[in-house]
């Protein structure tokens, strides 16, 4: 990936880099995004519009082709996009990835990470089985970086790629349990839901099938996932020792699986739901990374 040129001019005896050109059009001054000279029969550019942005603070959900600071105009030269010290690029969703490069950049785009971080989304949690009924599956994790063209990758000198990670699986639900008993409120445990996985995977919801005197705990739900870590798993429903559902898996941090939800106890017992996968970090799709 050759460098963009540079111009120069003269001025009171001094070179000075050119940052940019102007001809006037129909009385209205427009900004040159690249000018070329012909050299023995070769157009040659001698000047490439630059422009560099910055993401000062963490975001989510960040697409270069919809980022308003890209505006139409820098997406016809080169851009430069300066990630701040310490900044969190995350995903709400595991569906949409936390940072995508776009393709609508017709010029050098170049990435300078400065010790940031980029996760995908977190997996759903997986749900609480019904009585003696397995739990479902946690979902898996997002995807970190999307690259969708070819990219100068600045890593401010670090011998480290940067810290980009996948969104965390979701845990997955507990089993449900049944108790053979005469008592309606002895033969049911619904189980524990799930924990999402790393940035807001949502949480799993337990199986309510658990009442009356002699259910001595309630099943809970899962909690989400947030922006710094995985959401924990439901807690299974107990009838008196007799039944006693499993408890939900806990999601997995950003980068890590879900963990798998607890079996169930009792004469029908369900099996734990399956922790969701975590997310792919960097999906490039055949594009090219050159590190600098």
């Amino acid at each position: 990936m050759a460098d963009a040129p540079s111009t120069y001019v003269k001025n009171a005896g001094a070179f000075k880099l050119v940052s940019g050109i102007e001809v006037k059009n129909n009385g209205a001054w427009k900004r040159v995004v690249k000018g070329e000279i012909n050299d023995n029969g070769t157009w040659k550019p001698f000047f490439v519009n630059k422009t560099t942005i910055i993401i000062p603070q963490n975001a989510a959900n960040i697409d270069l082709d919809n980022y308003s600071p890209v505006t139409a105009a820098a997406k016809l030269g080169d851009v430069t996009v300066i990630i701040n010290q310490d900044v969190v690029i995350y995903s709400t969703s595991p569906s949409v990835p936390a940072f995508k490069t776009g393709n609508e950049i017709q010029g050098i785009l170049t990435i300078q990470f400065n010790s940031s971080q980029i996760f995908g989304g977190g997996g759903a949690g997986g749900n609480g089985g019904s009585a003696g009924n397995n739990g479902s599956a946690g979902g898996a994790g997002g995807i970190g970086l999307l690259v969708e063209k070819d990219f100068v990758l600045d890593n401010n000198n670090s011998s480290n790629f940067p810290h980009v990670l996948g969104g965390g699986g979701g845990g997955g639900g507990g089993g449900g349990a049944i108790d053979d008993q005469i008592f309606s409120d002895k033969d049911r445990a619904g189980g524990g839901g799930g924990g999402g996985g790393h940035s807001f995977g949502t949480a799993g919801i337990r199986d309510v099938e658990c009442s009356g005197s002699s259910c001595s705990r309630a099943s809970t739900n899962g909690a989400a996932g947030n922006a710094t870590g995985s959401g924990a798993g439901g807690v299974g429903a107990n009838v008196s020792g007799d039944a006693i559902a499993g408890n939900g898996g806990t999601g997995g941090s950003a980068g890590e699986s879900g963990n798998n939800g607890g079996a169930g106890s009792g004469d029908t017992s369900g099996a734990g739901g399956s922790g969701g996968a975590a997310g792919t970090a960097v999906s490039n799709a055949g594009f090219t990374i050159t590190s600098i």
